[in-house]
């Protein structure tokens, strides 16, 4: 029996199948479509190949490698962009004036092109000449992390890194009737209600940059009766995939549906503009986030954290 279905569209998969002379072979890649029971696979070299469902033998969907992780790492970024950055080899030094860890931390997504102590003292340097602490992020695990801690550089708190396919996710928001409330309005840059919402209202300036620097994004919203936002969320869309963030609820306006309108109306408009993965970055200790993007069929895919430097750590 297949346990791959049609709602894994998007992810990598691995299937087992007959071929016309009788004998079994094997396809790995990302399922691109699933249409009158067959499915087209395409191998990482580009090359599509269509597999009837009724020939599968077996089939799964395949967890991610360390380079998925860091390929998915490197959109993430895209999608929180820094106003300020600049490349050193593979090494993607950014700032956005202490705004969040995600977007004044170097994301090593390849070789910096120097030894390591030479990539990290040309990256204090650059962070330094803007006041800023120097910070990588890492995926957890990677050679990366493991080098950085055994120099005694120290973590912020793990985040889980969680992935889901936008028809499963869809489906089911759909199945459990989100929200009696289906007034979530979509813009396409952040208003001014939406940033009174978002961590408080307490964002500075920069904020708007970051939030709005993305080519491909919408900014959905529940109003109440003052005009104020009681719900928001931003999606941002990037080739195949989108990512979900800043998903709030008023605390007055909880256990309302209200977070699953909003990303029900965001992973729609992202379907639209024809992504299939979505993927989300929730604290590891968020247990409420966590349930409610796993009843949506969201699972793990990595962890990241932001290392500091002994120094840095002890100030």
């Amino acid at each position: 029996m297949s346990h791959v279905s049609p709602a894994d569209v998007g992810a990598r998969v691995t299937v087992r199948h007959r071929l016309v002379n009788g004998m079994l072979g094997d396809v790995v890649g990302t399922l691109e479509s699933w249409d009158a029971g067959v499915l087209a696979i395409r191998h990482r070299d580009g090359h599509l190949v269509r597999v009837a469902a009724s020939d599968i033998v077996v089939s799964k969907v395949i967890g991610p490698s360390l380079r998925a992780a860091i390929e998915l790492e490197g959109i993430s970024a895209r999608g929180w962009p820094a106003p300020d950055s600049e490349w050193l080899g593979r090494w993607w030094l950014r700032a956005a004036d202490g705004f969040t860890a995600r977007a004044n931390s170097v994301r090593p997504l390849g070789n910096p092109g120097l030894d390591i102590d030479a990539a990290l003292a040309s990256a204090s340097r650059w962070y330094a000449a803007r006041g800023l602490p120097i910070q990588v992020q890492v995926v957890i695990g990677g050679s990366l992390d493991v080098e950085l801690r055994r120099r005694g550089w120290t973590a912020h708190p793990e985040v889980a890194v969680h992935v889901g396919t936008v028809e499963r996710a869809l489906g089911r928001l759909d199945a459990t009737s989100p929200g009696s409330d289906s007034g979530v309005a979509l813009a396409g840059v952040a208003s001014s209600a939406w940033l009174g919402l978002f961590r408080g209202g307490d964002a500075p300036p920069v904020a708007a940059e970051v939030l709005n620097g993305s080519p491909l994004s919408a900014f959905a919203a529940i109003l109440g009766g003052d005009g104020a936002a009681i719900a928001i969320g931003r999606a941002v869309v990037e080739d195949l995939w989108v990512g979900l963030t800043a998903i709030e609820v008023a605390a007055t306006a909880r256990r309302r549906g209200h977070a699953k309108s909003v990303m029900a109306a965001l992973l729609q408009w992202a379907r639209d503009q024809g992504a299939m993965r979505a993927y989300l970055e929730v604290l590891a200790t968020n247990i409420p986030a966590l349930t409610l993007y796993g009843s949506l069929g969201f699972t793990e895919h990595h962890r990241y954290a932001c290392l500091e430097p002994p120094a840095a750590a002890g100030s």
